[in-house]
């Protein structure tokens, strides 16, 4: 019995133990606690493939409105020159004119349609209202419309009531002789 109480004092005392308590798993290889199963890391794997495909949609829906912001704003820029070249001809004639910006912006500016509206005022005779809407995106749905009433510059000129007529404050003579 001094053999085996000499054996157990030679021991130490602190984390020894027989390889079999170690691992259950024969080769090179020991598992002792620390590492992550295939299930954790199948897990972990599926949960960044979540999060980066959240993080490209959110990317690509940026980058759809950043499109749609760009071509609002050309669409908004076109817009004002046609009304610039309507008030450049002061009072344009009623009717519609239609086109695209080829003439104007040779190779630019494709997928832009444009359409002019002017019409007089009813209730006031020398205003016309001018409406010029561009058209743009996929099948020309988008629209942008800009809306100026303008005053025609000319005198307008209406017979007033009584024995004289009169136009523009000028006293209208049938003729002398």
């Amino acid at each position: 019995m001094t053999h085996s109480t000499d054996l157990l004092a030679c021991r130490p005392q602190s984390g020894w133990r027989p390889t079999s308590q170690l691992s259950t798993k024969r080769g090179p290889f020991r598992f002792d606690g620390r590492a992550f199963t295939l299930l954790e890391v199948m897990v972990a794997v599926a949960f960044i493939g979540f999060a980066m495909m959240a993080l490209l949609s959110l990317h690509h829906s940026g980058m759809q409105s950043v499109g749609r912001a760009r071509e609002l704003t050309q669409a908004a820029m076109l817009a004002q020159g046609l009304m610039a070249d309507a008030e450049q001809a002061r009072f344009p004639q009623p009717g519609t004119l239609r086109g695209d910006f080829q003439k104007i912006y040779p190779g630019k500016f494709g997928r832009f349609r444009w359409q002019r509206l002017v019409e007089r005022s009813h209730q006031f005779p020398g205003v016309c209202r001018v409406r010029i809407s561009v058209f743009y995106g996929p099948r020309f749905r988008r629209s942008f419309v800009l809306t100026e009433f303008m005053h025609n510059p000319a005198p307008q000129l209406t017979p007033s009531a009584g024995s004289g007529s009169q136009k523009g404050g000028q006293p209208v003579s049938g003729g002398e002789g």
